[in-house]
């Protein structure tokens, strides 16, 4: 492509290349540059893209794109952000593919995305429609996963080099609906510029990634980035940033709620059936019974926000109940895993303080002996919520069992005394094992009749990371063999 066709909706404020300069492909990794790329220059919180010119060069990069015109002789394109101009350009190379959907819908929030996901893909799946779906657990095209290469970093939200070359699959296999998971690091990095949105979900706001975004008010901001480039938003009125999230948009504002009048609405909610929940939707007048078999309240929220959005594309209320009651959960998400003993164990994604709270809140409905929780921390992350959780998980267990969960460049003995902090004062009867396997041997070994088990962090993930790097890793494989060993 020629680079004024490439540069068609971004700036140039100078450049010493040719008009007729043909690229081929765009990159901000120098790694991946090869003869005929446009290596883009970002300046993250890390690493700067200045300090890998001359490697991106010397693997043949034809033209360097920054903000600031580099002092030795090399061809550049200076344009005023390079963040916002890397998905831009890539959406050109592609031949615009975010423009050949009928709808892409988006969801963003502290909990709850994934499983909001799936809920809508089963929607419009179960209306006709073709949807492909871009989040935390995978990326799918209709019914077949996409399948991303060892080496690239699997994101809730892409970076614009593999979010492009997704829709653009997605384009080419004739995918009428995108349904998308937006994180906050995204919205706040701009890699979703020029996407414009029919449809956005906000679902709740509690303490997560402070290490990013520094404070809550940050983070606020970074997920209402989403809410000025879409036509209608669908918003949890029954979080406490309700207001905030709302104040100032651009887009129609839908509310909806299970506890007050919205405008959609969840009346006479029951969620403390191990089977599921149910409740009478209430919109526009009218009225749908809704059934879900997950359990749990926060299901009566994924499944009221996923409800509210499909209607607003304009699916109808009886298609949308017909889905739901076939949803048979999320991998990862209050995952029970099939053990042939008088106790139950379940997985959960929670990793943040509300998260766990809430699977909490749902197992001890249904509890008959003692809750056990396994858990641990992330390392390299948002240190402050590490106590907070350690007494939540003490405060709503009968039992707790502190581990490791991804610990990174931390020691792991070191995340755990931060979550013990948080421990202190609550009397529950608990152990710290570091190994993660190890607990979880624990946990299984010590298990007495009718308790149920608790293994949260992980959830989707089938992968470890320490210092060592990244290595495979399976929660329900362990528990299987374990017990499978032990018959």
């Amino acid at each position: 492509m020629q680079i004024t066709k490439l540069f068609e909706q971004v700036p140039i404020l100078k450049t010493n290349v040719s008009e007729t300069l043909e690229i081929d492909s765009v990159w901000s990794d120098s790694r991946k540059i090869k003869k005929g790329s446009a290596f883009v220059c970002l300046k993250g919180t890390k690493y700067d893209g200045y300090m890998w010119i001359d490697s991106a060069l010397e693997n043949g990069a034809a033209v360097v794109v920054c903000e600031e015109i580099p002092e030795k002789e090399i061809p550049f394109v200076q344009v005023a952000d390079t963040r916002s101009a890397l998905p831009l350009l890539l959406a050109a190379l592609y031949g615009h593919p975010e423009r050949s959907f009928r709808k892409i819908i988006a969801i963003t929030g502290t909990n709850g995305k994934t499983t909001t996901s799936f809920m809508l893909k089963a929607i419009f799946e179960e209306a006709g429609v073709k949807t492909g779906l871009i989040g935390t657990t995978k990326y799918l095209i209709g019914n077949e996963e996409y399948q991303v290469e060892k080496s690239e970093a699997f994101l809730t939200t892409p970076d614009p080099e593999l979010f492009f070359a997704l829709l653009s699959a997605m384009r080419d296999a004739e995918v009428d609906t995108v349904i998308m998971e937006a994180s906050s690091h995204a919205l706040y990095l701009k890699k979703l510029s020029g996407i414009h949105f029919d449809i956005g979900i906000f679902s709740n706001l509690t303490q997560d990634h402070i290490d990013f975004h520094k404070t809550m008010e940050d983070y606020l901001a970074a997920k209402k980035i989403l809410f000025q480039h879409c036509d209608i938003g669908v918003f949890n009125a029954d979080d406490p940033h309700f207001e905030a999230m709302t104040s100032g948009v651009s887009c129609k504002v839908k509310s909806y709620s299970a506890v007050k009048n919205a405008d959609f609405t969840a009346l006479n909610a029951a969620f403390k059936d191990p089977k599921g929940i149910s409740y009478t939707l209430s919109h526009d007048g009218k009225e749908q019974e809704i059934f879900v078999g997950i359990p749990g309240k926060f299901t009566v929220y994924n499944s009221l926000a996923a409800s509210a959005a499909a209607l607003c594309a304009g699916i109808g209320a009886d298609v949308v109940a017909k889905a739901l009651l076939k949803m048979e959960g999320v991998k990862g998400r209050i995952e029970k895993i099939p053990v042939a003993a008088p106790f139950s164990v379940f997985i959960d994604f929670a990793h943040t303080p509300d998260a766990l709270e809430n699977i909490l809140k749902t197992l001890r409905e249904f509890t008959k002996g003692r809750l056990v929780t396994l858990f641990g921390c992330g390392g390299d992350r948002d240190k402050a919520k590490r106590p907070i959780m350690g007494k939540i998980a003490c405060e709503m267990s009968d039992f707790v069992i502190i581990t490791s969960d991804n610990s990174r460049s931390e020691e792991k003995e070191d995340i755990i005394r931060d979550i013990l902090v948080g421990v202190e004062g609550t009397g529950t009867p608990h152990v710290t094992i570091c190994d993660r396997t190890e607990a979880i041997h624990y946990a299984l070994s010590h298990a007495k009749e009718g308790d149920v088990i608790l293994l949260a962090g992980k959830g989707h993930e089938e992968y470890e990371i320490d210092k060592t790097g990244k290595h495979e890793y399976s929660e329900r494989k362990i528990v299987l063999e374990y017990m499978g060993a032990r018959l």
